[in-house]
């Protein structure tokens, strides 16, 4: 004859072993859409800011917007924030409103720079990095995950002038 089991708590055993696997798996996948939610908001900001910046006259490009001095192009690149990006501070006030107000996108170092494209054409291209740091304990291979965004525009011919 065989011994009747009792079983009572198994599945309370189970569901504890279980539990914490689950909880960082969940915990996971909210990092993972944190992260795509912000690299979306990051590119949209870095092509607004580049359209904004393709547009403009040479004159925003320079300290004094008035005298249309002070400030070269060819002292880029910049990095919005520093003393440097003085001339720059419109361009820059707009990739920032872009963020859209997240306070821990206010860390991202944004670089503009002015290149030439093979065909000697001028260009504005916009660099936005952001190190991503993940909410989920546990998640190290990850910690440092940086974030770049990169928007090339060719200037307008009024931009030019």
């Amino acid at each position: 004859m065989k011994m009747k089991r009792n079983s009572k708590g198994q599945s309370l055993i189970e569901f504890a072993l279980l539990l914490p696997l689950l909880l960082i798996l969940v915990m996971g996948l909210f990092d993972i859409g944190r992260a795509v939610f912000y690299y979306s908001v990051l590119n949209t900001a870095v092509r607004e800011g580049t359209r904004y910046a393709i547009v403009q006259s040479y004159c925003k490009y320079t300290y004094d917007k008035g005298a249309c001095t002070g400030g070269d192009l060819d002292t880029y690149p910049v990095v919005c924030g520093e003393e440097n990006a003085l001339a720059n501070t419109e361009i820059c006030d707009v990739i920032i409103t872009h963020l859209f107000s997240i306070p821990e996108l206010s860390t991202s170092t944004i670089t503009i720079d002015h290149i030439v494209s093979v065909t000697n054409d001028p260009m504005v291209s916009i660099d936005i990095d952001y190190l991503f740091n993940p909410v989920t304990p546990g998640l190290g291979l990850i910690s440092n995950l940086t974030l770049h965004v990169n928007s090339q525009m060719l200037l307008t011919p009024i931009a030019i002038e």
